[in-house]
């Protein structure tokens, strides 16, 4: 007889039992552990390579002493297989993975008790996901945001020249040398530079720079004052108020390229009229994409709203993980220290525990909807999805095919998605509002 199918008699209690999680005691009588203890000897006699015996043939009584322990375990762990799921199949509780021992009280010859705890998924009884309330802002380009963002593709388009005035200005571009000095006027060898191109109109720019060097001309020697947070990523600098004793090198400023034929041919348009087009159309696109992550947030938010109910821990814990080493991974690409990212994961430990319960409930309730509508992904849906991408891509129609042949189970869950969505804004009560695209300004 396999050890799955072996049937151990047990005495089994509820704990505690919840609408996905569940805590069982299971208590064995010490007979029967003995008798698990004694075939967890014979295997191990069988097994065992013992110096002065033949393989397999070393006394009984040897195997006892020398591996009692191991005897033990083997016992525990037959007993637990044995009972753990028949347990949980009484109480009608179906696990979504191995269930998890807490507790545990075992000596040779006595009751063998232990508890054990499990978790299923919840019993889902979605509501209220038709006749969602969804307000959907429609900015439109107007000649004066058009403008704006005309103005913006010449800023990033602009040539940096020598300042006219030869003052620098807050909007300045300044090359500076600098060394840094700390409280006590010590110099800090590691943070020094020369030739260092500082953008004075950039948010990103300390102000103790900012602050110290407007006015200043070519030649002139400033201090800038900074105080640096405690946890500021560069240790060096953490906690430190940092005197940067400067020398301004060069001042620069912008050089807006004209708004003309030449600067639209320049690129990619045939001319201004053509950029202004293809400016409009960029704007609206991406328009549109902040339309629809607003609308699909505020389904997502009302739908969250309207079903509440607990979701496994387990599941919860793994998607928390995920999220807190996606936040490690970009902050280390971003040149952080390991120290700084464990302390902004602990700091953030609530907000990405809220996140993962949040994103865990949504799929369930997805879910649920994309059953209950009999919602399916079809060969065609495949065919039809494959069609547009050749067509974006008309000279990659062989690596399109290798890509919906390998990755077919991932294009099935963003078609599965797209049709889900697709349901839910078919069946919501849009109400559109059209307004001008706001300004920078504004």
């Amino acid at each position: 007889m396999s050890q799955e199918s072996k049937k151990i008699d047990y005495k089994s209690s509820v704990v505690t039992k919840k609408s996905c999680s569940i805590t069982i005691d299971v208590e064995v009588s010490a007979d029967i552990a003995a008798k698990e203890i004694e075939a967890a000897y014979g295997l191990i006699q069988k097994q065992a390579k013992i110096d002065g015996f033949r393989h397999g043939k070393a006394p009984i009584s040897v195997v006892k002493e020398k591996f009692s322990k191991e005897a033990k375990d083997r016992a525990v762990e037959n007993v637990v297989k044995a009972t753990v799921f028949d347990a949980l199949t009484k109480e009608n509780f179906t696990p979504i993975d191995f269930p998890v021992v807490d507790e545990f009280d075992y000596e040779l010859g006595q009751v063998f008790k232990y508890r054990f705890s499990a978790e299923c998924h919840p019993v889902v009884e979605i509501k209220d996901y038709k006749e969602i309330p969804v307000k959907k802002e429609i900015f439109k380009v107007t000649d004066k945001s058009l403008a704006q963002s005309l103005d913006a593709l010449r800023d990033r388009n602009a040539k940096l020249v020598p300042s006219k005035t030869g003052v620098v200005k807050e909007d300045s571009f300044v090359s500076v040398d600098y060394d840094a000095f700390d409280k006590d006027g010590n110099a800090i060898p590691s943070i020094n530079a020369k030739n260092h191109l500082l953008d004075l109109g950039s948010q990103d720019t300390v102000k103790g720079f900012q602050k110290a060097l407007k006015g200043a001309k070519i030649g002139d020697e400033e201090d800038a004052k900074v105080e640096y947070p405690a946890d500021y990523p560069n240790k060096t600098l953490a906690g430190k108020t940092v005197t940067f004793k400067t020398k301004v090198v060069e001042i620069k400023e912008k050089e807006l390229p004209e708004l003309n034929d030449d600067f639209a041919k320049d690129l990619g348009a045939e001319n201004l009229e053509d950029l202004k087009k293809k400016v409009t159309e960029a704007v609206e696109a991406e328009e549109k994409r902040r339309q629809d992550i607003d609308v699909e947030k505020q389904v997502m938010d009302y739908l969250l709203s309207k079903n509440k109910f607990d979701v496994p821990k387990t599941l919860v814990d793994g998607q928390k993980q995920t999220l807190v080493e996606r936040m490690a991974q970009y902050m280390k690409n971003q040149g952080a220290p390991q120290e700084y990212i464990n302390k902004q994961a602990e700091l953030g430990d609530k907000k990405f525990e809220e996140e993962a319960e949040r994103t865990v409930r949504l799929s369930y309730i997805l879910n649920a909807i994309y059953a209950k509508e009999n919602l399916t992904v079809t060969d065609a849906d495949f065919e039809t999805a494959k069609q547009k991408m050749k067509d974006e891509n008309p000279q990659r129609a062989a690596a399109v095919d290798k890509y919906f042949a390998e990755k077919k189970e991932n294009i099935g869950i963003s078609i599965k998605e797209e049709k889900l969505f697709k349901f839910l804004l078919d069946n919501a009560k849009i109400k559109e509002e059209v307004k001008d695209m706001p300004l920078k300004k504004d």
